[in-house]
């Protein structure tokens, strides 16, 4: 029963980044479903232990773009960039009271993947996507209790905004063109993943439990972002990288409690 609901959430949430569908955008689905179902036959250990992975892929992104910053990123590969990225972050965030590290290191290792991870989306063109990941990630810390590291990203995500807005970045726009259904579904099924993962992290912290809360907390943020403030870029406008992100998580939610803890 449980299965059957989570597949039919996801299967709204997919839609709702696509709408308008059509043969290719049906197949892109029906591989997000498939690519969820391949995650929830994966052992949970195996999916942690993608964290340095993950890390050094967006390290190796930033240095790509830093050695060639007028390299256009097409489509779909942007998407690809902004899965990495998001992850880099989320799996270290997901692990940082793995150990016990000084509050000085604890920053540094925060500042470094945090700014490559949002210097990464920029790149290709995606402020929201940074402001989206950077609210998420002060309102995850703050449920972590981690308020010594909260000032570092309020001070990075201004820096950023004031970057942006020194390159007459435009950030707000006419908004998605949403019908009250489309709307109402995607918010709708957004939320109800948001609070099946906070419910399971109030039961145990543990980092899997973790990325399923970081990881739907993002997606609600950056939603409300566009359709609340009509924002010009986001998971809605990349529905390619939307899917990326979201089929790992609609996988983890699909393993029983144990194998997730």
């Amino acid at each position: 029963m449980k299965k059957m609901l989570v597949f039919l959430l996801a299967a709204v949430l997919f839609w709702g980044f696509f709408r308008e569908l059509n043969i290719v955008k049906t197949v892109l689905i029906c591989l997000g479903l498939g690519a969820a179902y391949a995650i929830y036959r994966v052992p949970a250990r195996h999916i942690t232990a993608m964290k340095y992975p993950f890390i050094l892929l967006t390290l190796a992104v930033t240095t790509g773009f830093l050695v060639y910053p007028r390299t256009v990123v097409p489509y779909p590969l942007n998407g690809f960039i902004v899965f990495v990225s998001f992850y880099g972050l989320t799996f270290y965030l997901v692990t940082i009271e793995e150990k016990t590290k000084s509050r000085f290191k604890e920053a540094v290792a925060l500042s470094i993947i945090f700014l490559c991870s949002a210097f990464n989306l920029s790149m290709i063109g995606g402020p929201v996507l940074v402001f989206a990941i950077s609210v998420a990630t002060i309102l995850f810390l703050f449920v972590l209790g981690k308020h010594r590291l909260i000032p570092f990203l309020g001070a990075y995500t201004l820096l950023i905004a004031g970057l942006l807005l020194s390159k007459k970045t435009v950030l707000f726009g006419g908004g998605m063109k949403l019908s009250d259904t489309e709307t109402y579904l995607l918010l709708a099924a957004s939320f109800l993943f948001l609070i099946f993962g906070f419910v399971g992290l109030v039961k145990k912290a543990d980092p899997v439990k973790l990325l399923l809360f970081f990881g739907f907390l993002y997606v609600s943020v950056d939603l409300f972002m566009v359709m609340g403030f009509k924002l010009s870029t986001g998971l809605l406008y990349q529905p390619v990288a939307a899917l990326l992100i979201l089929a790992p998580l609609v996988g983890i939610m699909l393993k029983p409690e144990k194998e997730r803890a």
